[in-house]
């Protein structure tokens, strides 16, 4: 009877009945998983509340740590979500500062925890889709060195980074990092993307390949030597490619923001799936087109190393290749920087 009391008393000295603790670890997973069933299905302010309310009620778990990160990566969902023709609004700034305070906590008040590299790595993206070049490649560098250990985010930070650097036209910094990531990485996720990066800079800083045009439907002809003076942007598209004509309002406003500045756009077009001239020029006029487009057989994407649509390459003023990549990547700090550089610095020369 001694043992007893003694057992019961220990019992009521540890406090909680062991009813209640079971129903803790459910009642966490159920607030874990409804605040990833919002995530999947894009309602990211709602996501973002319960996996703030996760963190506020499991403080002491480790997923309350990794929820501070999935409620700033819900929120940054929420400002991409938010941005209008790849331009920010108040509401996507609001939404990316906010994610961005999340990321920074986890960072600064949980270094030692799985998840900071994330957050680190995030930090990054948050400042990239910002437009802060600098503080992006910051960040991502900062990635680099502080979670060297992470081996998830590390490799990906380092691609961030050569991405970043690209849109500053630093082309040596983005492709020493290029390289670092194929040496370093042989196997990581990204190293295909980065070898096809590497194949396209081969031409960067150098003159650009002349255009192969076949005929042109619309406008021209404009062979690029006539254009030399000008920011020149080659937009590879056809009229039956889906993520082009999710580009195209995109190019349309790109045009129409900078062709008083000094930017010409000349859209190419092959023949893949029986696209005609006719054809063409029916698209361009249903879809208000207006910049030159000439058709080709596919020479002169092969020529600027492309191999998938929409693409973009943009030449600057002396006629130079300088970025290559998806619309979707483009941002307008390095269309800026293009048209108020001296041309006499580029790849070293002052």
């Amino acid at each position: 009877m001694h043992l007893l009391a003694a057992l019961l008393a220990a019992a009521a000295v540890l406090g909680t009945p062991a009813a209640p603790r079971a129903q803790e670890g459910p009642a966490r997973e159920a607030a874990w998983a409804a605040a990833h069933d919002l995530k999947k299905k894009a309602d990211y302010e709602r996501a973002a509340a319960g996996f703030a309310a996760y963190a506020r009620d499991f403080p002491g778990t480790p997923r309350g740590i990794e929820a501070l990160v999935e409620e700033g990566v819900c929120l940054f969902s929420l400002g991409r979500a938010q941005q209008r023709l790849q331009q920010n609004t108040q509401a996507s700034l609001s939404a990316f500062g906010r994610a961005d305070a999340r990321f920074r906590a986890v960072v600064d008040q949980h270094a030692d925890s799985a998840v900071a590299g994330r957050a680190q790595y995030m930090r990054g993206t948050v400042a990239l889709f910002s437009g802060d070049l600098v503080g992006a490649e910051r960040e991502y560098g900062s990635g680099l060195e502080r979670f060297a250990a992470d081996a998830k985010y590390r490799p990906k930070s380092l691609e961030r980074r050569a991405a970043v650097r690209r849109h500053k036209l630093d082309a040596a910094g983005a492709r020493s990092d290029l390289q670092r990531y194929v040496r370093e990485f042989p196997a990581g996720e990204d190293v295909e993307s980065a070898r096809r990066y590497l194949a396209m800079m081969e031409l960067f800083e150098k003159p650009a390949p002349a255009l192969a045009a076949g005929e042109w439907v619309q406008g021209g002809p404009a062979p690029l030597a006539s254009l030399r003076g000008d920011v020149v942007v080659l937009y590879f598209f056809a009229t039956w490619c889906e993520n082009c004509e999710k580009a195209r309002p995109f190019l349309q406003d790109l045009e129409q923001r900078f062709e008083a500045h000094g930017v010409r756009f000349i859209g190419v077009v092959d023949h893949s799936q029986g696209q005609t001239p006719d054809a063409v020029r029916a698209f361009l006029a249903a879809k208000g087109l207006r910049f030159p487009v000439f058709m080709d057989q596919g020479r002169t994407a092969a020529a600027f190393r492309g191999q998938k649509i929409p693409d973009v390459v943009i030449l600057d003023r002396e006629g130079r290749v300088r970025w290559h990549d998806n619309p979707a990547n483009l941002q307008d700090a390095t269309l800026e920087l293009l048209l108020v550089e001296d041309p006499a610095t580029v790849g070293g020369v002052k």
